[in-house]
C-alpha cells in the first residue's frame, strides 16, 4: 500500500514537471518571436499600377451621362417593391417598381366623392327655377318666400364649374404615371442609371424618394457620356474653356500584372463652373469616342500633352540601385522555425521611365514575381539585403 502511495506521488511528480516544461518551452517561444519581430526591419509596401510619368498634372474624375431622362415620384407614391438595377436595360412599358395600390385607390375614391358633390350640385344650381319679378316692385322671390339674386347664382355656378374642374385635374394626377395596378412603368427605351440618389450597391429600400424627387434616371441610346471633376480655386485658374486633355478610362481587361487596362480618350474642356462654397471649380469635357463605361466609373484626367500614361508605376522611393543597375525588394512569406514570416526577395528592373515622384518599371523576369508578392518595399525602418526577414505594415491593394 506504502509503496502504491510512492507511486502516485512519482507520478503526479512527473505530471506537473512535463506541464512546467511544456509551459516554459511555449513561454520562451512566444517571447523569442516578440523579442525578434521586435527587432525586425519594419517595412511599408506599395503595389504597381497605372500612372502618369511626366510634367503634367493629374486629376480623378467621374464618368456622367448628360440629358438624361428622369420619372419624378409624387408625393402620394409609397413604393413597395424595385423591380430594376442600376445598368439594366428597359424597353418602353417594362415595370420599374410598384407602389401601394390599395392607398392610391382610396385616395380616387375619397376624390372621386368629392367630384359627384360638386356635379351633384352644379346640376341643382342649373336646374333651379328662374325668379320671378315682383308686381309690387324689382325684387325676387322663390317659392319659398326667399329673396334670390340672379346674379348671386350665376357666381356660384362659375365657383362651382372652378372647384370641379380643379378636382378633376386632382383626380387624374392620382394614377398619373401608374397603371391600375399600380405599377410604375418605363416611358423610353435605355438603361436604368440610378434609381431614387443610389447608385449600384446600395439598399434599393432606401430609394423610396419623396415627392417631386428623380427615383428613376434613364440613358436612352442617344444619351452622350461626359466626364467631370473639380479642382481647387487656385489651381483650376490655370485651365479654361476649350484646352485639350486626356481621359483615361477603364477597359474592362486586365493586364499581366492583374491591373485594368485603361484606354486614353482625347476631348476638351467645354464646362468651367467656380463652386463657390467649396471654393473649386468644377470641369466636364465630353466623351465622344465609342468605349465600354457607366455612369459613376472613375477616369483619370491629365492636362499636359507632355504627360503620358504607363501601367507599371510605382513610387521612386521603391528602386535601389546596385552598381548602376535598379532593383526593388518584394516581400514574401515562407515557413520557419517558429511559424511563417515575411522575407525580401530582390528582384532587378528595368527603368522605363520617370519624373520628379514616380516611376515606370520593368522585371527583367516578368510581372508574374510582382504579381504574387506581399507589395513592393516602399520605406524600411532598417538597410535590407536578399532575404533578410521583416515585419510587415500591411497597406491595402
Amino acid at each position: 500500500m506504502e509503496n502504491h502511495i510512492k507511486k502516485d506521488k512519482k507520478n503526479k511528480i512527473i505530471t506537473i514537471l512535463i506541464v512546467v516544461f511544456i509551459s516554459i518551452m511555449v513561454f520562451c517561444t512566444y517571447f523569442s518571436k516578440t523579442i525578434k519581430n521586435m527587432l525586425l526591419p519594419e517595412v511599408n509596401t506599395v503595389y504597381i499600377k497605372p500612372g502618369t510619368i511626366g510634367e503634367g498634372v493629374e486629376f480623378k474624375g467621374i464618368v456622367q451621362y448628360e440629358n438624361t431622362h428622369k420619372i419624378v415620384s409624387k408625393p402620394n407614391w409609397s413604393i413597395k417593391e424595385i423591380k430594376v438595377k442600376v445598368n439594366q436595360d428597359v424597353k418602353k412599358g417594362d415595370v420599374l417598381a410598384s407602389v401601394d395600390n390599395d392607398e392610391i385607390t382610396l385616395n380616387e375614391k375619397i376624390q372621386k366623392v368629392k367630384i359627384m358633390k360638386l356635379e351633384n350640385e352644379l346640376k341643382n344650381l342649373k336646374n333651379s327655377p328662374k325668379p320671378s319679378k315682383s308686381k309690387e316692385g324689382d325684387e325676387s322671390k322663390t317659392s319659398l318666400g326667399k329673396k334670390d339674386n340672379p346674379k348671386s347664382n350665376d357666381n356660384r355656378i362659375k365657383e362651382v364649374q372652378f372647384e370641379l374642374e380643379t378636382e378633376n385635374m386632382q383626380y387624374k394626377e392620382i394614377r398619373k404615371g401608374l397603371t391600375k395596378d399600380g405599377n410604375i412603368l418605363s416611358d423610353i427605351d435605355g438603361k436604368i442609371v440610378s434609381i431614387g440618389r443610389l447608385l449600384e450597391n446600395d439598399d434599393v429600400s432606401a430609394a423610396v424618394s419623396a415627392g417631386g424627387t428623380s427615383l428613376f434616371e434613364i440613358a436612352s441610346s442617344k444619351t452622350n457620356f461626359s466626364v467631370r471633376w473639380t479642382v481647387a480655386s487656385k489651381e483650376g485658374e490655370k485651365y479654361s474653356i476649350g484646352d485639350k486633355i486626356n481621359a483615361f478610362v477603364p477597359s474592362g481587361k486586365k493586364d499581366s500584372s492583374g491591373n485594368i487596362k485603361e484606354k486614353k480618350l482625347s476631348s476638351s474642356i467645354n464646362q468651367k463652373k467656380y463652386i463657390d462654397q467649396k471654393e473649386e471649380y468644377e470641369f466636364s469635357a465630353d466623351i465622344k469616342d465609342k468605349v465600354y463605361i457607366n455612369q459613376g466609373d472613375k477616369v483619370t484626367i491629365t492636362t499636359a500633352e507632355s504627360t503620358k500614361r504607363y501601367n507599371n508605376v510605382i513610387p521612386k522611393s521603391c528602386l535601389n540601385e546596385d552598381q548602376g543597375k535598379s532593383y526593388i525588394f518584394l516581400v514574401k512569406q515562407r515557413g520557419g522555425a517558429l511559424g511563417s514570416e515575411f522575407y525580401v526577395e530582390k528582384v532587378f528592373v528595368q527603368l522605363v521611365a520617370y519624373d520628379d515622384q514616380n516611376c515606370s518599371i520593368k522585371p527583367y523576369a516578368g510581372n508574374d514575381a510582382i504579381k504574387d508578392s506581399y507589395g513592393i518595399v516602399s520605406n524600411t525602418s532598417k538597410p535590407l539585403t536578399e532575404n533578410t526577414e521583416v515585419k510587415l505594415q500591411l497597406t491595402g491593394k
